[in-house]
C-alpha cells in the first residue's frame, strides 16, 4: 500500500487535525493584524494627500517651499535628506508681476495670511484682495481701520459680531480694534482688512503668504504651473496644482506625512520582527509535537522530501487562511487608530487613511514565509533521521539544540553582551542608540538557546521548588525532564515581559524626569498661560505693581541634521526685560552662559544659541563654536553655542533669543510669561494686579510655580496615550503570544495527565503539579524579561538622563511580576480542568 501523495496528506491533516495547527494559527492571525494595521499606517502616509479648501478656486498655486532638504554624506555615499519645516515660509511678493507675465495666466492674487486671536478664538485674516480664493464675492472692501468677517468668523468673536460693532484682535503686528463694516458668506472662518492693514498686521512687510493664479479660458492648468517654475526659476518657491495646493495650504500636512511614516515603519519594523519570532516559535511549536506523527511516516517509508513537502504544504495552507482572516481586522484597526489621532488634532486637514492590497500581501507574505521556515528547520531532524530509528528518537525529548543552532545562539549572546558593553560606555545620544538593539539581540539569543537556557535555569530553580514536598519533587523532575516543552513557555513570557517592562518604564522616566526637570527649570514667582501675547502685553505685566522683571517664551522649532538625517526639534526664544535668566527660568546650565540670551545683550557674531546637553551632543557642539541649523521657516543660521544645559526635556532642546526668532514663525506669540516679583513686593497686590491683566486675554491663567507644573503634568498625560497604545500593541501581542504556546502546549499533555492519573495522582495532585511548573514558567520567564530590561534601560537612561539608574516606579514594577507570575497558573489552570475530565484510560489512549 503506497503512501498518499504528501500535498493530500497535508490536506487531510489540515482539515480533520485542526487543533493541531491551532496554536500557529491564532498567532498567524495577530501577527497578520498587526503587520497590516502598520502597512496602512505607513501607506497612508506615504500616499498622503490633501485637499484644497481656501484655494479650491485657484488651478496653480505658488508658496514657500514645505521642506528643508541637505545633501549629506561623501563621495559616492552622498544622499539628500529632507525634513517638513514647522513654519510656514513666505515669499516675495515682487514675484506677482513675472508670474502676471506667463503665457496662459488671466490674473494672479497676492495673499497675505496671517493669525487673528478673537475673544474666543484664532482665525486667519487675509487682505481683501485675496477674498475671492475663499469664495467671498460680495460686500465692499473694508477702508482702514475696518474689518470683514465672514459668517464663521462673527460666531467666533466673542459673540455674534455685526456691522458696526468693534473687535479687539491680537496679530502679529500688534493689539489692533477694528470696526465690523461687513458680514459675508465664505468658506471656513476668516476675517479681511484693507492691503495696507493686512501687511502691517501680518507683520512681514514686502511679502505674501501665497499667490493664486487663474488661468486664461482653455488653458492647461499644468502646461502653465510649468511655464510659471520657469518664469520663478532661480528662487525656492513652489508651484502647486491638484492635491499639491492642500498640502501647501496646510503646513500640518507635512508633519502629518511624517508621523505616519514614522509610525507605520518604525513601530511596523519592531511588530514585524516580533512577528517572524511569535510566528516562528508556535509553527516549531506546533511541528514539534507532531514529532511522533512525522516518525511513523518514516518508520513506514515517507522520504525526507516527502515529510518537508507535508510541512510545507501544511504550513502554507494555515498560513494563508490566518493571513486572510487577519488582514481585515487590521485594517480595521488601523482605521480606529488614524481616527484617534484625527480627532485630537494631529491629522492635517484632508489627509484620509489609504488602503490597498500591498500591505496585505506584505502581511500574508511575511507570516507564510516565516512559519514555513519554522516549520522546515523544526522538521529538519524529524525527517532526516532514519526509518528504523525515527519512533524511538520521537519517544525521547532532547535537551541540547543542534550545532548550527547553539553556535548562532551563542554568536547571538556574544553580540548582545558587546553591543550592551558599548552601550554603557558611549554617552548621550549614541547611549540612547545602542540600547535600542540590545532588548532585540538578547530576545533572539534566548529564542535561539531556549532548551539548554530552561535546563539550566530550572536545574536551579527548581531544585528550591523541590523541597517543597512530593508534589514539588514530581515538578521539578517533569520540568527538567522536558524542559524544550518549557522553553516554548519561557520564551513568550520572556518576550512580553522584555517588552512591558522596557517601554513601560522607559515612558515613565520620560515623564518622570521631564516634570522634575519642568519644575526645577521654572523659578519664577508666577506664570501666565494663554493663547498667546504680544511684546506689549508684556509690556504691561513687567508695569504692574510689584513685578521686577518678565521672561516671555515664544515656542517654536528648529531642523537639525542628527543620526544621519534632518530632524526636527522643540526651541525656545527668551526676551521680556530679565536681566538674569535663571530667576525666571534656570536651565540647569552645564557649561557656559546665557547672558547673550537675554533682551538686549550684545551678540556674537552670527547671533547665540543654547543647547540642551543632549542636542549638543548630537551636533558635536562645543560653547564657543559656531553650530548650524534652520529655523522653523527654513532660514539657515550658525549661532554661537554660548551654553550646554541639563533641562532641555522638560522645557527645549534648544534655546535663542527672541530677537532672533519673531521674524521667522507664522505667530509670534508668547506662551508663557514668567513673572519675578520684587523683594518685599505686596503678592495680594501683585496678583490682583496680573488678574486684571488676565481679563484683556480670555483663556489665560495665572500659577504658582506648583499649580503651573501641575498643568504641565496634566497636559503630558493627555499627549501619552501614543505610547501606551505602542506599548499596548506590542506587550499585548508578547502576552497574547505567551497565553497562546501555554494553551497549546498544556492541551498537548492529556496521555502524560492521564498516565499520572492510572498510577494513583488525584485530580488535586495532578493540578499541583501543573501549577508548579507554571510558577516556575513564570519565574523563570520574568527573571529573564526583566535582566533584558534592565540591560536595554541602563544605557537609555545614561544616555538620556545622565544616570546608570533606571526610573523605576514600584507600583508599575510590581504589577509587571504580579502579571508575569499570575499569567501561567491562570492559563493552564482550565485548560488542565478540562483534561481533567477525560478518563484516563481515554487520556492515555488519546491521539495526539
Amino acid at each position: 500500500m503506497s503512501l498518499p501523495r504528501p500535498n493530500g496528506l497535508a490536506r487531510t491533516s489540515v482539515r480533520f487535525r485542526p487543533a493541531s495547527f491551532a496554536g500557529s494559527f491564532v498567532a498567524l492571525v495577530f501577527a497578520a493584524m498587526l503587520v497590516t494595521m502598520c502597512g496602512v499606517l505607513l501607506e497612508s502616509g506615504v500616499r498622503a494627500h490633501s485637499t484644497p479648501e481656501r484655494y479650491a478656486d485657484t488651478p496653480v498655486l505658488v508658496t514657500g517651499p514645505a521642506k528643508v532638504s541637505k545633501q549629506l554624506g561623501k563621495g559616492e555615499g552622498k544622499y539628500t535628506e529632507s525634513a517638513p519645516l514647522p513654519e510656514r515660509t513666505r515669499i516675495d511678493a515682487g514675484l506677482a508681476g513675472r508670474i502676471a507675465a506667463v503665457p496662459g495666466v488671466r490674473g494672479v492674487i497676492p495673499d497675505v495670511t496671517f493669525p487673528a486671536q478673537t475673544g474666543r478664538a484664532v482665525v486667519d485674516g487675509h487682505g481683501w484682495s485675496s477674498a475671492t480664493l475663499a469664495g467671498t464675492r460680495e460686500g465692499a472692501a473694508p477702508g482702514a481701520g475696518e474689518v470683514v468677517l465672514t459668517s464663521a468668523a462673527a460666531g467666533a468673536s466673542g459673540g455674534a459680531a455685526k456691522v458696526g460693532d468693534t473687535v479687539s484682535l491680537t496679530t502679529p503686528g500688534g493689539e489692533v480694534a477694528l470696526r465690523v463694516s461687513a458680514v459675508v458668506p465664505g468658506r471656513g472662518a476668516h476675517l479681511y482688512v484693507s492691503d495696507v492693514d493686512a501687511q502691517r498686521l501680518a507683520g512681514h512687510p514686502g511679502t505674501v503668504t501665497a499667490i493664486g493664479v487663474l488661468t486664461a479660458a482653455g488653458a492647461d492648468p499644468g502646461a502653465v504651473a510649468r511655464d510659471v517654475r520657469a518664469a520663478v526659476a532661480g528662487t525656492d518657491v513652489k508651484v502647486s496644482t491638484g492635491d499639491g495646493r492642500g498640502a501647501a495650504e496646510y503646513i500640518e500636512f507635512g508633519d502629518t506625512q511624517e508621523m505616519l511614516t514614522s509610525i507605520g515603519g518604525t513601530l511596523g519594523g519592531i511588530v514585524l520582527l516580533v512577528a517572524v519570532f511569535v510566528v516562528a516559535g508556535a509553527t516549531a511549536l506546533s511541528v514539534g509535537q507532531r514529532r511522533r506523527d512525522i516518525a511513523l511516516l518514516r518508520a513506514v517509508g515517507a522520504t525526507p522530501w516527502q515529510i518537508r513537502r507535508m510541512i510545507a504544504t501544511e504550513t502554507g495552507l494555515v498560513a494563508l487562511a490566518a493571513g486572510v482572516v487577519g488582514v481585515l481586522p487590521g485594517t480595521l484597526l488601523a482605521r480606529w487608530w488614524f481616527g484617534a489621532m484625527d480627532s485630537r488634532g494631529l491629522i492635517a486637514h484632508g489627509v484620509t487613511v489609504s488602503v490597498s492590497w500591498i500591505p496585505m500581501v506584505v502581511a500574508v507574505g511575511a507570516g507564510a514565509l516565516t512559519a514555513l521556515g519554522a516549520g522546515l528547520l523544526a522538521a529538519r531532524r524529524s525527517a532526516k533521521i532514519k526509518p528504523t530509528e525515527a519512533l524511538g528518537d520521537a519517544a525521547s525529548e532532547r535537551v541540547f539544540v543542534g550545532w548550527f543552532r547553539l553556535l548562532l545562539g551563542l554568536g547571538t549572546l556574544g553580540g548582545a553582551i558587546a553591543v550592551t558593553r558599548i552601550a554603557l560606555r558611549a554617552t548621550g545620544e549614541d547611549a540612547v542608540a545602542a540600547s535600542g538593539g540590545v532588548i532585540m539581540l538578547f530576545m533572539v539569543a534566548i529564542g535561539l538557546l531556549g532548551p539548554i537556557l530552561a535546563h539550566v535555569l530550572v536545574s536551579v530553580i527548581g531544585w528550591f521548588g523541590s523541597r517543597f514536598g512530593a508534589m514539588g519533587q514530581l515538578a521539578f523532575d517533569n520540568a527538567r525532564a522536558n524542559s524544550r516543552r518549557l522553553a516554548s513557555a519561557i520564551t513568550p513570557i520572556t518576550l512580553a515581559v522584555a517588552f512591558a517592562a522596557t517601554l513601560t518604564f522607559m515612558f515613565a522616566a520620560e515623564d518622570h524626569h521631564a516634570s522634575v526637570q519642568s519644575r526645577d527649570a521654572v523659578t519664577a514667582d508666577r506664570v501666565l498661560a494663554g493663547p498667546g501675547f504680544v511684546p506689549q502685553t508684556t509690556q504691561r505685566v513687567a508695569a504692574a505693581p510689584g513685578v521686577a522683571s518678565v521672561t516671555s517664551v515664544l515656542n517654536t522649532s528648529v531642523v537639525v541634521v542628527r543620526d544621519g538625517g534632518l530632524q526636527k526639534e522643540s526651541a525656545q526664544a527668551v526676551g521680556g526685560t530679565t536681566r538674569d535668566l535663571a530667576t525666571t527660568l534656570d536651565l540647569g546650565v552645564r557649561e557656559g552662559s546665557t547672558d547673550a540670551l537675554r533682551a538686549g545683550a550684545p551678540q556674537p557674531e552670527g547671533g547665540a544659541i543654547a543647547l540642551d546637553r543632549q542636542l549638543a551632543s548630537a551636533l558635536h557642539g562645543k560653547v564657543g563654536r559656531p553650530v548650524s541649523l534652520w529655523l522653523g521657516d527654513g532660514t539657515p543660521i550658525t549661532p554661537v553655542l554660548v551654553a550646554i544645559y541639563d533641562r532641555g526635556l522638560g522645557t527645549a532642546a534648544a534655546t535663542l533669543p527672541r530677537a532672533a526668532v519673531e521674524r521667522h514663525v507664522e505667530t509670534p506669540w508668547d506662551a508663557r510669561l514668567l513673572v519675578r516679583f520684587a523683594p518685599g513686593a505686596d503678592v495680594r497686590a501683585a496678583d490682583a494686579a496680573l488678574t486684571g491683566l488676565t481679563r484683556e486675554h480670555p483663556g489665560t491663567s495665572v500659577d504658582d510655580r506648583e499649580g503651573y507644573a501641575a498643568r504641565m503634568d496634566k497636559d503630558r498625560e493627555v499627549n501619552k496615550w501614543l505610547n501606551y497604545i505602542m506599548l499596548v500593541i506590542l506587550a499585548g501581542f508578547a502576552t497574547i503570544a505567551a497565553i497562546n504556546t501555554m494553551v497549546v502546549t498544556t492541551a498537548a499533555r492529556s496521555r502524560e495527565l492521564g498516565l499520572m492519573r492510572m498510577i494513583g495522582s488525584t485530580h488535586g495532585q495532578v493540578r499541583a503539579v501543573i501549577r508548579r511548573e507554571a510558577i516556575l514558567v513564570g519565574v523563570i520567564g520574568l527573571g529573564l524579561g526583566l535582566s533584558v530590561a534592565m540591560a536595554s534601560l541602563v544605557p537609555f537612561n545614561k544616555g538620556a538622563f545622565d544616570t546608570t539608574t533606571p526610573y523605576i516606579p514600584l507600583p508599575l514594577c510590581l504589577a509587571i511580576s504580579a502579571a508575569a507570575l499570575l499569567l501561567a497558573p491562570l492559563t493552564v489552570a482550565p485548560v488542565t480542568r478540562r483534561l481533567l475530565r477525560v478518563t484516563p484510560i481515554d487520556a492515555v489512549g488519546a491521539k495526539e
